[in-house]
């Protein structure tokens, strides 16, 4: 569709896209960075640089960010749905876009920001927010703000696609992210750190939102390998422990980056009825090429605020005797350690229950039915119970008064 534009609403999409200055044509394609800043320029080698607010490319574009390591500075302000928003609920893995519909640059860049809101929404581990901000202090009118379109939800509905979005009505919240260039993309980490930075993406080359979803799990996997490093210690389970939590621990978030190293550590809550306590679960770090996959979930005793137990349903960690989940069947176990097994009745079916010892078992084997099975598994014959499949296990570390 051909859409005759007013005088008011080219002089809009002609509006200069830096808070500083006017730029010159910008052209389709940029010289300047593809990919996030992760990391500022070394200082200017020459007097003409360091006079510079900030380091740009031919077209202006910084190739800096005031930000980078640094936390994002706390704001408040009101959504274009009315709603009122509070920075502090920015605490996980975020891309921030700073735009604005009086910015060409901008406007082209609205279909690239809607197809990576779009993007982000199937990562369950990021989220997308949108900031709204004007040219300047000076420009804060709506008509300088959104010319013909009269508000963001003007906007969003002439293009066919919206995303939350907060308002920016007096270039205090630009200011204060230091933003010389709309559009502006930061990404920020759970703990509220700014780790990248990038303008435009509609003059990158390639498949700008995919390559840019790239680079946002690179850098998630440095960081987060930075913050939960070490060398990753083979992921085993048994009657001595697992990894380096071998008896009485704390029930800590440092505790755990010293018991399991090169695993990430998420903070989450599990249920007992309609009781919630908290839980840690061990992951593996995510690359651009592999998934974060749980490898353990670590559950609390209140009693005495250690660890209670760390369970297992990764069918890559190995149990005491080679066995694994999803493979080792009840006919597997020794003789002996079948003798201490029980069939318990549960919610949905029962389960072999097999301990290493009876009186203070330190490891717990969980059979049930596999996909073999055809109803209960506490109806099956005896010969048929012996081919239940191994769905966890656990290693539950005694208190140190125990062992004495």
């Amino acid at each position: 569709m051909i859409r005759t534009l007013s005088l008011g609403a080219l002089a809009l999409v002609l509006a200069a896209c830096s808070a500083e200055k006017a730029p010159s044509p910008q052209a389709e394609t940029s010289t300047g960075p593809i990919g996030i800043i992760t990391a500022n320029p070394p200082p200017a080698s020459t007097e003409e640089d360091s006079e510079k607010d900030v380091i740009g490319d031919a077209h202006d574009r910084p190739i800096e960010y005031g930000l980078l390591g640094q936390p994002l500075p706390h704001f408040t302000a009101t959504m274009a749905d009315g709603q009122a928003f509070d920075s502090s609920v920015l605490n996980r893995w975020m891309v921030i876009q700073v735009w604005g519909v009086w910015c060409g640059d901008s406007k082209r860049d609205a279909p690239y920001a809607a197809a990576l809101a779009t993007a982000i929404e199937q990562d369950p581990d990021l989220y997308f927010l949108s900031i709204h901000v004007p040219q300047n202090a000076e420009s804060t009118s709506d008509e300088d703000m959104y010319g013909t379109y009269g508000s963001v939800e003007g906007f969003f509905a002439e293009e066919g696609h919206s995303y939350p979005t907060v308002l920016d009505t007096d270039a205090s919240i630009r200011d204060l992210l230091k933003i010389t260039w709309t559009p502006s993309y930061i990404l920020i980490s759970p703990d509220g750190v700014v780790r990248g930075f990038r303008t435009d993406l509609s003059v990158a080359d390639g498949e700008p939102v995919k390559d840019f979803l790239k680079e946002v799990a690179r850098v998630k996997g440095e960081v987060r390998k930075a913050e939960f490093g070490g060398t990753p210690l083979p992921a085993t389970i048994g009657p001595e422990g697992t990894m380096r939590l071998t008896g009485e621990t704390p029930f800590t978030l440092d505790a755990m980056k010293a018991a399991f190293p090169g695993h990430e550590i998420l903070t989450d809550r599990a249920f007992a009825g309609e009781q919630a306590y908290p839980v840690f679960l061990i992951q593996t770090i995510a690359t651009s090429n592999e998934p974060s996959r749980l490898v353990y979930v670590v559950e609390p005793d209140w009693t005495l605020g250690n660890v209670g137990s760390v369970v297992t349903r990764n069918p890559a960690v190995t149990g005491p005797d080679g066995g694994t989940v999803g493979k080792m069947k009840l006919k597997d176990l020794s003789r002996e350690a079948r003798a201490r097994c029980t069939l318990q009745p549960g919610p949905v079916d029962s389960l072999v229950i097999c301990p290493s010892n009876m009186e203070s078992p330190r490891f717990i084997r969980a059979f049930g039915a596999g996909g073999d099975f055809d109803g209960r598994l506490d109806d099956a014959s005896a010969e048929y119970q012996e081919e239940a499949v191994l769905l966890e296990m656990k290693f539950i570390p005694q208190p140190a008064t125990a062992n004495k």
